[in-house]
C-alpha cells in the first residue's frame, strides 16, 4: 500500500495537481538517516552513518559515511538508486572518485540491505573485508525553537511578520510563512549579526538538483546561504544546502530530511576595509567555518543580489519551502532603520 500511495503522489506532482499543502502530508519509512557501526576482520571498526532518500517513483539512493572512532571519514560510499519491494531494498555503491570533504582514505565497495528500519551491508576493497549494520534515528536540532535575546530583531514569531519592507508570503495554519512568488527583505539595515532561522523543504522526489526545494537566506541581501533539499547527497557542492554561493560549500552533510524543521544559526560580521566573514551553524553542526567573501564578490554579491535594500533576503525560486522563528541579534552596533 504505501509503494501505491507514493505511485500515485509522484503522479499527481507531474500532472501539477497538488497543493502546496500536499508536499508536507507524506510519509516514507524508508527516507531518513540511519546511525551504527562498521567493522572488518582486520579488526578496523569505527561509526557508520548512512542517508537514505528517494529519487523517484518508488526508488532510493543515499550514502553510507564509514568514519574513525576518533578522528574524521574513512571513507563514503554513493548507493546507486534501487527500488523498493516488499522484501526490502538492495542497494550497490563504491567510492566517489573526486575526494572532498574529508580524509577519505581508500576506494571501497558495499552491497546492503534496508528492511524493516534496519541497513546491513558488506564491505570490500582497501579496508579490507568487513561489515556494517545501522538503525533509523530520529532528528532534531539543538538550537530548534530558540527563542531571541532581549535586543533582537524578530522578523517572524508565528503572526507578525511587520519587519519586513514587502512582506506577501502565505502565512500558515501551524505559524509558519511559505514561499509564493517573489522574495521578501528586511527593513532593518544590520552590520553584524547572529541570525537564526527555522526552515523545511518540501517533499519532490522526481525533482532533480536545484529544482529539489530550492530557496535561499541572503545575508545582506547579496550573500546566499543554499536552502535546497540536499539530504542523501554526498560529496556536497557550494550550492547545495548549507552552503554560502560561489564562497565555500558545507564541510559536511547536516541535512534532515526533506518535510522535517532544520535550523541555520548563521553568523556574519562585517570587518571596516575587509571581506566579511560567514560562519553557518545548520541543525547544530558547523558546516562553513568562518569564511571570507572573496573580495570579488563583496561588490556583486554571490548571485542575486539586491543592492540597498534590509540586511535579510528569503528567496523566491519556484518552490514551496516554509520558515518559522525567524530573529537576529545586531552585533557591536544597534539596528538602524531605512
Amino acid at each position: 500500500m504505501k509503494i501505491l500511495t507514493q505511485f500515485y503522489f509522484c503522479l499527481f506532482l507531474l500532472s501539477g495537481s497538488v497543493l502546496a499543502s500536499d508536499f508536507y502530508g507524506v510519509t516514507d519509512s524508508n527516507m531518513g538517516k540511519y546511525e551504527g557501526y562498521w567493522q572488518t576482520k582486520k579488526g578496523a571498526k569505527g561509526p557508520v552513518t548512512a542517508q537514505i532518500r528517494p529519487v523517484s517513483n518508488n526508488r532510493y539512493d543515499g550514502f553510507v559515511l564509514l568514519t574513525r572512532l576518533r578522528g574524521g571519514p574513512v571513507t563514503a560510499v554513493e548507493l546507486r538508486a534501487a527500488p523498493a519491494e516488499q522484501s526490502g531494498i538492495e542497494f550497490s555503491g563504491a567510492t566517489p572518485d573526486k575526494e572532498s570533504q574529508g580524509d577519505l582514505l581508500g576506494k571501497s565497495q558495499v552491497e546492503c540491505e534496508l528492511k524493516n528500519g534496519k541497513l546491513t551491508g558488506k564491505i570490500t576493497g582497501d579496508l579490507g573485508e568487513g561489515t556494517f549494520e545501522a538503525t533509523k534515528v530520529e532528528l532534531k536540532s539543538k538550537t530548534m525553537g530558540s527563542r531571541p535575546p532581549k535586543h533582537a530583531i524578530v522578523l517572524f514569531d508565528g503572526k507578525d511578520a511587520a519587519g519586513w519592507s514587502d512582506f506577501h508570503w502565505k502565512i500558515t495554519n501551524d505559524g509558519a510563512i511559505e514561499v509564493t512568488k517573489g522574495d521578501i527583505h528586511a527593513k532593518d539595515q544590520v552590520g553584524s549579526f547572529k541570525l537564526h532561522v527555522e526552515f523545511r523543504t518540501p517533499y519532490m522526489p522526481t525533482a532533480l538538483g536545484q529544482e529539489r526545494g530550492n530557496s535561499g537566506v541572503y545575508l545582506q541581501s547579496k550573500y546566499e546561504v543554499q536552502v535546497l533539499d540536499s539530504f542523501g547527497i554526498y560529496p556536497l557542492q557550494d550550492n547545495d544546502c548549507g552552503g554560502v554561493y560561489k564562497v565555500k560549500a558545507p564541510q559536511v552533510n547536516a541535512c534532515f530530511p526533506p518535510m522535517s524543521w532544520q535550523t541555520f544559526d548563521i553568523t556574519y560580521i562585517e570587518n571596516k576595509g575587509q571581506s566579511p566573514v560567514i560562519t553557518v551553524v545548520q541543525n547544530g553542526l558547523t558546516v562553513v567555518d568562518h569564511v571570507k567573501v572573496p573580495e570579488t564578490l563583496v561588490k556583486s554579491g554571490t548571485g542575486g543580489a539586491d543592492e540597498n535594500a534590509g540586511f535579510l533576503k528569503l528567496q523566491d525560486h519556484g518552490n514551496p519551502v516554509q520558515y518559522r522563528n525567524i530573529w537576529a541579534e545586531p552585533l557591536f552596533s544597534a539596528a538602524k532603520k531605512k
